[in-house]
């Protein structure tokens, strides 16, 4: 967990809600609230149909890009499996053998942690990280038998690095996905709407009302710092760590 981005964020927010605690004293201290008072009705009315349909949306979008989140850190740690099998099974190559491809994994894994995880934060490929996956792979294709009881080990080496393959494509494919820009406008139109109906609302007491406004906008921007955060694994307060991949450098 990143706490300095968190701390920042909660800072900017704080900032934020105290500006709208202003502007929200200064609507109820010129008697600007007086003049909706019997409008209280309709706007409670708004409140609770455009608040169900926040919460509906919000869910949805929690949901799917929790899940894209955990097959992010899954996938990863099948590759992180499946490489460190690699490594296991090219001992029982031919000691040149053996050492080429422990090489080309600790040379691919330092440039998944090095280079393509803040390549993936940019949302893009890092065509260096993919060039060493191809050298790799190449590695263990070429990787012959030296003895007839080595047909069996290569065979399976090969099975291993396709395995490697095929989660890093899956790892890659769920990386690079993220919420539509369409999506995201109407979750946040729809949070300022409800953001602005509280701070028109005519509340009889204003301690009461600037409570109710000032949580309300602590909750939507917590919402918010979630959504947005989560939608990136790579970049922000919480992210997936590169640490399996780092595990693997010192067996190269």
């Amino acid at each position: 967990m990143n706490w300095s981005a968190f701390i920042g964020r909660l800072v900017r927010m704080g900032l934020q809600l105290a500006v709208a605690g202003w502007l929200y004293w200064l609507w109820h201290s010129h008697g600007l609230s007086d003049r909706i008072a019997g409008e209280a009705e309709g706007l409670n009315t708004l409140v609770t149909l455009i608040g169900s349909i926040y919460a509906v949306i919000f869910a949805f979008v929690i949901f799917v890009i929790w899940g894209q989140f955990t097959d992010v850190e899954k996938f990863m740690m099948q590759e992180c499996k499946s490489l460190n099998e690699l490594v296991r099974f090219s001992g029982f190559l031919n000691a040149d053998a053996g050492r080429r491809v422990r090489r080309a994994v600790a040379e691919y894994v330092s440039l998944v942690v090095e280079s393509e995880w803040p390549a993936l934060g940019e949302r893009h490929r890092d065509r260096g990280a993919e060039e060493a996956f191809s050298k790799l792979f190449d590695c263990v294709l070429r990787a012959g038998p030296g003895r007839p009881e080595e047909i069996g080990v290569c065979a399976r080496l090969v099975d291993i690095v396709r395995e490697a393959g095929e989660h890093r494509d899956e790892r890659l494919t769920k990386s690079l996905t993220q919420i539509p820009a369409t999506l995201i406008h109407l979750v946040h139109t729809m949070a300022l709407a409800l953001f602005l109906l509280v701070f028109v609302y005519p509340f009889h007491l204003f301690v009461a009302g600037l409570c109710c406004f000032l949580l309300v906008g602590v909750i939507l921007s917590l919402a918010n710092l979630v959504m947005t955060d989560t939608d990136n694994p790579f970049q922000g307060i919480y992210n997936v760590s590169p640490a399996a991949f780092g595990d693997l450098r010192s067996q190269g």
